[in-house]
């Protein structure tokens, strides 16, 4: 069909949830023309006419709802979707309830870590009390939730007692009233031993374990499970995996009301593609009535600054890439941004610029589309590829 300038189907149905039409310059011209209108005018009024078309959506499944609460009261909620992310055309009766929660990163050795200097300019006066780094995000910057990464135990950094990090995992509990995310350091054991003493002393609240994976599981689930706290269910980019060990944690007693998953946030330019569609699949699956996989979607969208775009000085990448400050926040968003069209409910994220920014554009997702377009300079837009 190399030479055929024209095709025709004729007695042709098509069936689809989403159609996607792009039409070149020289056809939008074309068109112009057709109406009546010179090539280089401008357009009408654009208004959506949905008499005209509409879309069947019927999703059986629904995600579950989890929640993170503070012996105080104070919670978030994250889940509860029964509509793929973003579905605002169906008006906002129908809108997912809960959107995607941001949890701001705290260290216990902030001080020691080589961090970005972007990260460094936002912390630099707090960067050694890891309380008063959590109250600062909490007070300064409205973090919600906060991460409390205990990387200091690992016997690859610092090696200190489990016991530093009660006491600065305490310390945080007293300098902030929003719920606390207890993550770890990667070291197997030294974990373990971490989880069993922080699940115990914060009994009271319910908050999440951050988190189990292939190696530890079989001890971090039981904690959960014990001392009723959230779990966070870590896989690598295998929907498989994950399946299985969601089946795994109901069998060691977690309710289902406390799983969280977490298959793995690639960043951007360095495998997100993969991490788009494992999180793509996953959510699609649980709103289609795959309850082994009808839960929320964690995502440490910090791997974002791992990237050497995001951190990288301006020097050494040859004055090509623009600002590191603005870049690597930048960085950040759209890793966020991406995941969170395909389901992404909790975004662990570093950078305050990057977290507020993150959370402006959920807002806005979370508006209901508009019947008329005048308002928002759309036809202004395309008006202007005609000139």
């Amino acid at each position: 069909m190399k030479d055929t300038e024209e095709l025709e189907l004729k007695d042709v149905d098509l069936f689809a949830e989403y159609l996607e039409f792009q039409m070149l310059p020289t056809i939008i011209a074309g068109a112009a023309q057709a109406a009546g209108l010179p090539a280089r005018g401008k357009l009408g009024k654009a208004e959506w006419t949905p008499t005209k078309f509409s879309v069947k959506v019927d999703y059986p499944g629904e995600i579950q709802t989890i929640e993170f609460i503070r012996s105080n009261g104070k919670k978030c909620v994250i889940g509860g979707e029964k509509v793929p992310p973003f579905y605002n055309f169906l008006g906002l009766e129908k809108q997912n309830p809960h959107p995607p929660l941001v949890t701001y990163d705290v260290f216990d050795m902030g001080a020691e870590m080589k961090l970005p200097k972007p990260i460094k300019n936002e912390y630099k006066e707090v960067l050694a009390d890891p309380a008063e780094w959590a109250h600062f995000a909490v007070d300064k910057f409205g973090a919600e939730c906060v991460t409390f990464h205990s990387l200091g135990i690992d016997p690859g950094t610092l090696d200190w007692p489990v016991k530093k990090s009660r006491q600065i995992f305490e310390d945080i509990l007293q300098a902030v009233d929003v719920p606390v995310i207890i993550g770890c350091s990667g070291n197997k054991k030294k974990d373990i031993e971490m989880f069993k003493e922080l699940s115990a002393i914060s009994a009271d609240e319910v908050l999440l374990l951050s988190a189990a994976d292939k190696g530890t599981w079989e001890e971090v689930i039981p904690l959960a499970v014990k001392y009723d706290h959230n779990c966070l269910l870590w896989t690598s980019l295998d929907l498989n995996n994950q399946i299985k060990m969601n089946k795994d944690a109901i069998e060691l007693g977690l309710p289902r009301n406390r799983i969280v998953m977490d298959p793995t946030c690639a960043t951007l330019g360095y495998g997100m593609e993969y991490s788009f569609s494992i999180y793509q699949r996953m959510r699609m699956a649980g709103l289609l009535g795959e309850e082994d996989l009808a839960y929320p979607i964690s995502g440490g969208t910090t791997n974002a600054w791992g990237a050497r775009e995001a951190w990288m000085s301006n020097e050494r990448s040859g004055g090509q890439w623009g600002a590191r400050e603005y870049r690597g926040p930048i960085w950040e968003i759209l890793n966020a941004l991406s995941l969170a069209l395909v389901g992404l409910d909790l975004a662990m994220m570093f950078h305050p610029i990057s977290a507020s920014t993150f959370k402006d554009t959920i807002v806005d997702f979370y508006k209901e589309v508009p019947k008329a377009l005048e308002d928002y300079g759309y036809y202004d837009w395309v008006s202007g590829q005609l000139k």
